[in-house]
């Protein structure tokens, strides 16, 4: 009998090796990545002009992996062991705690050794092997452990995947995430100066693709160490076209000791004491210890016995006395298969894509937001009055590359029970979740100034001030990847010390996929797409798929043993 979690674990392994092949090439962006269960040759020679820097460890052991070859019948990757230059060697150590990111200086700080080139830098980690110098080393798809993509822009390691022989689990779902970190494909990034270096903040108004849904995005930024500027980046840095309305910041100063969060309205709320939930259940599954924390132990909406496959979280929390609003707290994002499936999803219009995108331009904002609601991609939030669960709001896209910290504000003034329940619904896997809690606290003590940017240049130097400053159809459009503009905001404080500062990116605009699809419209299975829940079912297709091609893939292996 062969065992389903061995078919996942070596089938991914030889999987993803087709897959990196594919990346590594530069043929495919994500959306328009093509599965090939065998790579042809001439994609195979093209890794000889592969953009990637591969450095494979063992032990204490690293070296460039050069002129890499692979034998798909004898499943074994390998390439030449060449030694790294200086520049390669100050970032080898992963950080051990879960969750922790391996960061790079980008200053030099006077010392000899520069910074690396770590774009689409890619770590293999083996095991077993023997290590010479100047020697073609042969790597079995078995001995690989662990691959760690950089990210010079967030200045930290962007992945870190197990594979191989390391107890955990492992599903379809990183098999997409190694798709996805090794191709970078989302939204506009947003990168803050915390005084040393630019860190990586998130993605702003994610799921605008269409001009007809450009919308207003409210993104928290991290702690900065200067009390007079701050300096911002948004970058282009896929295969799509980025045109960004408005960039303004709110300070909000409130009572040290608190956090203050932005709902999708724009409207702030102060948090202060957020209490925990009691309990946690998707259908009979308790998931209660997943969401208390924050610790990257997540759930991703994977319960298959939903209608259409929906994923409904009732969250249970005590209620405070007398209390006429709650602050739902989210620690989430949306999830990297999500992101996968809306590529699948696109492809299956072909050479006419291009016009689905202009007639999704000129339709009306309502027609397409309550489509992407009614099909699960956006997170519906309900409570439960009297029994009946009433919707509340929708949560909107946040992004699949960073978690993000989401409020929704809850009126409990016809809400009589003693504890409140929560119902979360979305899609089947189109949602990560980490952590939940609910805060009762008076949207009292805070101050919000509004800042304007007092400058904005972009990468060829043009003066894009005026585009970025008032909302209006004078646009700064980024149309090309490597596109980005720095923006600086002048700060001022009042030097109160039992004062906290928080910055809160304001922007508002859309993007639109850059896509090079060929053939006629799969118009049948578009027509489908009419139907409610139908995008949610179209996921679990899709994972079922996929793993019945991994499933594919061990007997294979299994049979040419």
């Amino acid at each position: 009998m062969i065992n389903p979690e061995s078919n996942l674990r070596k089938g991914l392994a030889l999987f993803l090796i087709m897959i990196m092949l594919n990346s590594m090439v530069g043929c495919h962006y994500y959306y328009s990545y093509q599965s090939d269960a065998v790579p042809s040759i001439e994609k195979l020679n093209k890794l000889k002009s592969s953009p990637n820097y591969i450095i494979v460890h063992q032990n204490d052991q690293a070296f460039n992996l050069a002129n890499v070859r692979v034998d798909q019948q004898g499943q074994v990757i390998s390439g030449e062991l060449v030694q790294l230059p200086p520049d390669h060697l100050k970032y080898l150590d992963t950080k051990s705690r879960p969750g922790s990111a391996n960061r790079y200086l980008k200053k030099n700080k006077g010392k000899n050794i520069g910074t690396p080139a770590v774009v689409n830098e890619v770590h293999i980690y083996v095991k077993d092997l023997l290590f010479h110098e100047n020697e073609v080393l042969t790597i079995p798809l078995n001995s690989i452990e662990k691959i760690e993509v950089y990210d010079a822009d967030t200045g930290a390691t962007t992945a870190s995947f197990i594979l191989g022989g390391v107890a955990i689990t492992i599903g379809t779902i990183t098999l997409i995430g190694i798709i996805i970190l090794l191709t970078k494909s989302s939204c506009p990034f947003v990168y803050v100066n915390n005084g040393e270096e630019y860190v990586f903040a998130g993605e702003i108004y994610s799921g605008a693709i269409f001009r007809s849904i450009e919308r207003d995005d409210y993104l928290l930024l991290p702690k900065i160490m200067s009390d007079s500027l701050l300096e911002i980046k948004v970058a282009n840095k896929l295969k799509e076209k980025q045109y960004i309305n408005t960039l303004d910041v709110l300070q909000v100063s409130h009572p040290a000791g608190t956090m203050v969060l932005t709902d999708r309205h724009g409207q702030m709320h102060l948090v202060e004491q957020p209490v925990k939930m009691t309990k946690a259940m998707v259908d009979d599954l308790e998931i209660t210890a997943l969401l208390q924390h924050h610790d990257s132990v997540n759930f991703e909406f994977n319960a298959e016995t939903g209608k259409d496959f929906y994923n409904d979280i009732i969250l249970t929390f005590p209620k405070k006395s007398m209390a006429t609003e709650g602050h739902l707290v989210l620690h989430t994002k949306n999830s990297l298969w999500g992101d996968y499936l809306f590529g699948e999803f696109t492809k299956l219009f072909g050479s006419r894509y291009s016009s689905w995108i202009e007639k999704q331009n000129k339709k009306s904002s309502a027609e397409t937001t309550h489509w992407a609601v009614d099909q699960g991609l956006a997170m519906k939030v309900f409570i439960e009055i009297n029994g009946k669960w009433i919707l509340t709001d929708t949560v909107d896209l946040v992004g699949p590359l960073a978690y993000r910290d989401v409020v929704v504000p809850i009126d409990l003034n016809n809400h009589e029970s003693e504890t409140v329940n929560i119902k979360l619904s979305a899609g089947f896997m189109m949602w990560d979740i980490d952590y939940v809690a609910m805060d009762y606290s008076k949207d009292s003590g805070m101050e919000v100034k509004y800042l304007t940017p007092s400058q904005a240049i972009t990468n060829t130097g043009k003066d894009a001030l005026a585009s970025i400053k008032v909302s209006d159809r004078d646009y700064l459009a980024q149309e090309t990847t490597g596109d980005e503009v720095t923006v600086s905001f002048p700060l001022s404080h009042s030097g109160n010390d039992t004062l906290a500062y928080d910055y809160i990116l304001h922007s508002r605009g859309y993007y639109q996929h850059v896509r090079d699809y060929e053939g006629s419209p799969a118009l049948a299975t578009l027509l489908s797409f009419k139907l409610e829940g139908r995008f949610s079912r179209f996921s679990k297709e899709k994972y079922d798929e996929l793993n019945q091609l991994l499933q594919v893939a061990e007997i294979s292996a299994s049979i040419n043993k």
